[in-house]
């Protein structure tokens, strides 16, 4: 299963509804709410995710295993982690960023 979800844009500027994510040093928007499924993130300084992801946009999608499509990507740019109900993973296929999303 590979079902894409949202896609996420960085940016500089507060977006209205967004919610602060502890521990990971941003603040997103809720995806559900877009009527395109647009995530916007906004990046601190000392957010823990890489610069890279600060200024690339990504398409997230639900997956059945994330480490099945750690093995298909060209490399892993944040590790598996716990995000409470779900993992995420974030990879590079052919240059773009993907966040894989596995649901417990």
């Amino acid at each position: 299963m590979f079902e894409i979800v949202h896609i996420g844009i960085p940016t500089t500027q507060e977006k209205e509804g967004e919610v602060f994510v502890e521990g990971a040093g941003i603040y997103v928007t809720v995806p559900e709410l877009s009527p395109f499924a647009m995530e916007y993130v906004r990046f601190l300084p000392n957010s823990i995710f890489p610069e890279e992801m600060h200024y690339d946009v990504h398409v997230a999608a639900k997956v059945d295993s994330i480490e099945k499509y750690v093995e298909l990507s060209d490399s892993v740019i944040v590790p598996k982690m716990d995000n409470g109900d779900c993992y995420l993973c974030f990879v590079k296929k052919d240059g773009a960023i993907i966040e894989l999303i596995e649901m417990k």
